[in-house]
C-alpha cells in the first residue's frame, strides 16, 4: 500500500508539464554552476600547482557546487509537494483516504517516500555530472557517496517538513512559504552566535558530508528532525479522524 501510494504521488508530480520543467530548470542551473566552478578552477590551477597547494577538484569544484545543490533542494523540495496533503484536504479525498483501510502510517509514508523518489533523478543527475569530472582527473569515490549520502538526508528531511505543514494548510503556497521559512531558519543558526543554537544548525550538521565525513551526530540530527515531522503529520492525520 505504501508503495502504491508513492507511485500516485511520483505520477501526480511528473504527470504535468511542471514536474519535468522543474527538474529540467534545476538540472541546467547545478550543469551551469558546475561549469562555471570548473572554469574558475582550470583558471587558478597554474598558481596552486606553483603554491604547492593541497587544494583539488573536490575542494574547489565539486563540493561548492555540492552546497549548491543543498540551496536548490531547499527550495525544490517544498515546491514540488507542497499540495501533497493540502490538495487532499481542499478537494475532500483525504476523508475518503482516511475511512479507507489505508491508515495514517502508510498515508504519510507513502506520500513522504513518493516526494523523495520524485527528487530522487536530480540527485542522481548531478553526482552523474561529478562522476564525469572523474574522466579527467582523480575523484575521491568516498567523499563523493558521503556527499550523496548528505544531500538524500537532506531531501528525506525537507519532504517530511513539507508534508507536515502541507497536513495543516489547505494553501499550498502558505506550506511551500512556511517550509522554506523554516528550512532556511535551520541553516541560517549556523550564523548565530550562541552556541546552543547553532548545534541545531543544518548547514553545520550537512557540511561534513561534503568532506567526507560521516558522523553519528550528524545522522542522528536528520533522521530525528524526518521522524518528528512524520510523527506529527500522522497525529495531524489522526486528529482529523483516521485513527485506527
Amino acid at each position: 500500500m505504501i508503495l502504491a501510494i508513492a507511485g500516485r504521488e511520483v505520477r501526480g508530480i511528473y504527470v504535468s508539464i511542471v514536474g519535468w520543467a522543474t527538474l529540467a530548470v534545476s538540472q541546467l542551473l547545478l550543469a551551469w554552476l558546475l561549469f562555471s566552478q570548473l572554469e574558475v578552477y582550470q583558471k587558478i590551477l597554474p598558481g596552486l600547482v606553483k603554491t604547492g597547494s593541497p587544494m583539488g577538484l573536490g575542494d574547489l569544484v565539486i563540493s561548492p557546487t555540492l552546497s549548491s545543490t543543498a540551496l536548490l533542494l531547499i527550495i525544490l523540495v517544498p515546491l514540488l509537494g507542497m499540495g501533497s496533503l493540502g490538495d487532499e484536504k481542499r478537494s475532500g479525498r483525504i476523508h475518503l483516504l482516511l475511512s479507507s483501510p489505508v491508515s495514517p502510517l502508510q498515508l504519510v509514508l507513502g506520500k513522504w517516500l513518493g516526494l523523495l523518489l520524485a527528487v530522487l533523478p536530480l540527485l542522481l543527475l548531478m553526482m552523474a555530472m561529478a562522476i564525469t569530472l572523474g574522466l579527467g582527473s582523480a575523484l575521491d569515490t568516498g567523499r563523493l557517496a558521503a556527499s550523496f549520502l548528505g544531500l538524500l538526508l537532506l531531501s528525506a528531511m525537507a519532504a517530511a517538513i513539507t508534508l507536515w505543514l502541507s497536513s495543516l494548510n489547505e494553501q499550498p503556497l502558505s506550506a511551500a512559504a512556511m517550509a522554506w521559512g523554516l528550512m532556511f531558519l535551520l541553516w541560517l543558526l549556523d550564523a548565530s552566535p550562541t552556541s546552543s543554537l547553532s548545534i541545531a544548525s543544518l548547514s553545520g550538521h550537512l557540511s561534513p558530508f561534503f568532506q567526507g565525513l560521516v558522523r553519528s551526530s550528524d545522522l542522528v540530527y536528520f533522521t530525528a528532525i524526518s521522524l518528528a515531522a512524520l510523527g506529527l503529520c500522522m497525529h495531524r492525520l489522526w486528529r482529523m479522524g483516521g485513527g485506527r
